[in-house]
């Protein structure tokens, strides 16, 4: 019994730290979703530690303030005040990108894989182009790098 009830934990806890794992595309929408609802420090989490702090040293080099920088940020991710809808994610390795409507423009993000959570990561569409070639390069001639509608 005693071996059963400690089976059970580890595949509890084990379900509980894969469960909070959002794919790319629920990141973005969360993402959006606190924006929408102006919730700036909500919207931070969603970003990369190395984007927070390369966003914030530039917004301290053009003397604007943090709150500023974060408010423009946010607003690329709402339409009209409202979250952005979702259309797909194209995963490639560790950088996904992840393709937003906003009316009847389409926006597009991209993300990294932080500590094993996926992670917004302006900038990364150079990589992003490197790893899916790399994936499209090695992977067999019946598997390409996934995308999701």
């Amino acid at each position: 019994m005693r071996h059963l009830t400690r089976g059970l934990c580890a595949a509890w806890a084990l379900l509980a730290l894969t469960a909070c794992r959002d794919s790319p595309a629920e990141v973005v929408g969360k993402a959006s979703e606190a924006a929408a609802g102006g919730d700036l420090v909500a919207v931070q989490g969603y970003f990369s530690n190395s984007a927070l702090h390369r966003l914030e040293r530039r917004w301290d080099q053009e003397q604007r303030s943090r709150a500023e920088g974060w408010q423009e940020l946010s607003e690329k991710l709402v339409f009209d005040r409202k979250a952005l809808e979702v259309k797909g994610e194209t995963l490639a390795g560790d950088f996904a990108r992840v393709l937003t409507v906003a009316g009847a423009e389409e926006r597009d993000f991209y993300l990294r894989k932080e500590d094993g959570r996926w992670r917004l990561e302006p900038g990364a569409a150079p990589r992003f182009g490197r790893a899916q070639a790399s994936a499209a390069a090695t992977a067999p001639p019946s598997e390409a790098p996934s995308a999701k509608p």
